[in-house]
């Protein structure tokens, strides 16, 4: 597997290839190119996760077919401005979805521990917490800390990448959750 850098940007731009029609289809191009950069923007500002541009890109280029297929005629500005409001909206979901699915500490927060640069004692609680993960999990973390998108992880896993996305986070979110709990810590194992 092979992270995901420039190579990877240029692949996505396929993404505008479906409406089915080569007109629209250069058109909607267009207006992915153009929304590119303003993806990256609200997967940083949002989610603080630049891979998610990608997500956001794809659900804006659906978006933008079914609209362009609803309205052959529109001015390109107008649909580029499509692209770029549906970004923004669905960035802006996906930061509030997040901030109520976690609400024991951040799944960065753990990515860190795990694998930064801390002190003995850090390390050895997030060996404890990355031991208690899932091998699914665990091999998530891995590719995810060598930088791989969530698209790339589920390509290798021959799954939805919206799948393997959340049930990572559901697992996440049981074992923050557990381990908040008072009492028997075996739960969570």
């Amino acid at each position: 597997m092979q992270p995901h850098g420039r190579i990877w940007q240029e692949l996505t731009w396929s993404w505008a290839y479906s409406t089915g029609h080569p007109a629209s289809d250069r058109r909607l191009e267009a207006a992915a190119k153009a929304a590119w950069p303003y993806a990256l923007l609200c997967a940083w500002t949002y989610l603080n996760d630049q891979a998610t541009a990608h997500d956001l890109m794809d659900h804006a280029v659906q978006n933008g077919s079914g609209y362009i297929g609803r309205h052959p005629d529109c001015p390109d500005k107008k649909l580029s401005q499509r692209v770029k409001s549906v970004i923004k909206r669905r960035a802006r979901q996906l930061a509030a979805k997040k901030s109520r699915e976690i609400q024991y500490g951040s799944v960065l927060d753990l990515e860190s521990l795990s694998f930064g640069q801390s002190d003995v004692e850090q390390r050895i609680y997030a060996n404890e917490l990355f031991a208690r993960l899932s091998p699914l999990a665990q091999s998530i973390v891995h590719w995810r800390r060598l930088g791989y998108s969530w698209r790339k992880i589920a390509e290798d896993l021959d799954m939805d990448h919206t799948v393997v996305r959340r049930a990572y986070f559901r697992e996440m979110e049981s074992l923050l959750h557990a381990l908040s709990q008072p009492g028997d810590s075996s739960k969570c194992g």
